[in-house]
């Protein structure tokens, strides 16, 4: 079982993908604000896996969450998942290892999630 946080300010988009990876066997803990998850990731456990929405208080607001996540040790699998177009060399130079498009196919995210936790980027 993996350890992951969900982070989105659209309340059922986090409940439906937090219900999706609950049911496939995550351990799933929620915030609805970069600064609420940062929050959590600075006093919580550790988490195997974050996944975050890009735009939330602001634009880029997800960028925040990455950056908190890629500070702790261990280090976890961070995904950006948003709805706007983001080029490879923003999201990978933020430190995050996977983009995926909000929309495509929700219940392939466990699949996807646990293929990112069995082959790391280095």
């Amino acid at each position: 079982m993996f350890d992951a946080l969900l982070v989105d300010d659209d309340e059922l988009v986090l409940r439906m993908l937090a219900t999706v990876l609950s049911s496939e066997g995550f351990n799933v803990a929620t915030a609805t604000s970069a600064a609420q998850a940062t929050e959590m990731l600075h006093r919580d456990r550790a988490f195997d896996i974050v996944v975050t929405d890009l735009k939330m208080e602001t634009p880029a607001a997800g960028f925040e969450v990455v950056g908190a996540a890629k500070r702790m040790v261990p280090r976890p699998v961070i995904v950006i998942l948003t709805a706007f177009p983001v080029p490879p060399s923003t999201w990978k130079d933020a430190g995050a290892d996977a983009l995926f498009v909000k929309g495509e196919n929700p219940l392939a995210l466990p699949k996807q999630l646990r293929g990112l936790m069995e082959n790391p980027t280095p």
